[in-house]
């Protein structure tokens, strides 16, 4: 028998050119937009969730329907972030155009995301050897130029750094950056020319698609891709300094973690004696004390939210240090000391602390084997 809610909403969601058209007209803070929304996306996921239904055809059309109803949830909650929700869409007017360098020249074929402070285009390039897929990172305002040049300062660094090649999967590439003159305003914006593959997803764009959190295991294999990265980057003398769910990137067929956004990356602090000066408006909450205070960034601080990423991942409260009981507490209790209070409470070596995990999971489930995770609809 055809399940005829899932066939409305499905109707619906086709239809549905924004995230506005999805979750309605949302009032209040930012705070409460996100909750009203939340309680919308909820309440529409248990409805089009493929677990909840039966049958070949109500599970494939559950499943489109879920990826459709996750899509609109990251762009509703990236919208309200940086107060566009409500805005006409600009990513519907968006007509590509070509940017000449004097290194390249790049096609902007689409907008990805909007964010906080930088706007995101998918885009083109030829090279010789033929087209390469690029992605696009603007400042909204040409205040933040700032934080575009910072990134690409510090992924210079870390190209340069010792262990490069065995890190590079894990981390954004730096194709070019250079700064951009609007010729209608005047207005130079910095621009940032980063590489990119398609069937990347974001940890939050993972989480919205398993409300109830994913398997511990594919929780383990994100983990200790994650704090390679983590250990590259702290060797390198870099503190990434906000690593959270829409900076962390999976492809869940080729099991691949990329960490991105490295604009609000601290080089040195220990003899710059730099802070973390910019943050996540949408994330606030899962900045630790010692970012507000302005303390030295320490390596603990990437790994104490890396862990606040992953408690969410498997279905946990990440600000609770909460997680379900499907989570084994070996494992509940490795994050749980990843996110102490107290940076001096906390471990501070990834390498020390990917190998105590690696023993860890030795422990539980034995020789590491392949588990295979996807998307739905995938």
């Amino acid at each position: 028998m055809e399940n005829a809610e899932l066939k409305h909403i499905d109707a619906l969601l086709a239809k549905a050119r924004s995230p506005e058209e999805v979750f309605g007209p949302l009032e209040g803070s930012a705070e409460e937009k996100l909750a009203a929304a939340r309680k919308v996306f909820l309440h529409i996921a248990k409805a089009v969730h493929p677990d909840t239904v039966t049958g070949a055809k109500e599970v494939k059309r559950a499943a489109a329907a879920f990826k459709k109803l996750a899509l609109y949830w990251e762009q509703a909650q990236a919208k309200i972030s940086c107060g566009n929700y409500g805005k006409a869409d600009a990513a519907a007017s968006f007509t590509p155009f070509t940017l000449h360098t004097q290194r390249s020249q790049y096609t902007l074929e689409r907008l990805l995301t909007r964010g906080d402070l930088c706007n995101l285009y998918v885009g083109s390039t030829l090279d010789a050897t033929g087209k390469k897929r690029v992605l696009l990172k603007v400042p909204v305002r040409p205040q933040d130029n700032d934080l575009v040049l910072n990134e690409a300062r510090v992924l210079k660094h870390l190209r340069a750094g010792a262990g490069y090649a065995a890190a590079r999967p894990f981390l954004s590439e730096l194709v070019e950056a250079f700064p951009y003159e609007e010729r209608e305003t005047g207005i130079v914006r910095q621009m940032a020319v980063l590489s990119y593959m398609e069937g990347l997803f974001s940890l939050q764009e993972v989480r919205a698609a398993y409300p109830c959190g994913i398997d511990a295991r594919d929780m383990a294999w994100s983990w200790r891709r994650l704090l390679i990265a983590l250990d590259f980057a702290h060797t390198n003398a870099v503190i990434h300094g906000c690593v959270l769910p829409t900076h962390v990137l999976l492809h869940p067929e080729q099991h691949g973690v990329i960490l991105i956004d490295w604009s609000y990356a601290v080089l040195d602090p220990v003899h710059t004696h730099a802070w973390i000066s910019a943050l996540s408006t949408a994330y606030k909450a899962w900045y630790p004390a010692e970012v507000f205070a302005r303390e030295e960034p320490r390596p603990g601080l990437d790994i104490f939210m890396a862990a606040r990423c992953m408690i969410d991942l498997v279905g946990g409260d990440p600000l609770q240090r909460t997680m379900p009981d499907s989570v084994p507490w070996q494992i509940q209790n490795h994050l749980k000391g990843c996110t102490l209070p107290h940076p001096h409470q906390r471990p501070q070596d990834a390498h020390v602390l990917l190998q105590e995990f690696d023993e860890l999971l030795a422990r539980l489930w034995g020789p590491r084997t392949f588990h295979p995770f996807s998307m739905p609809g995938r």
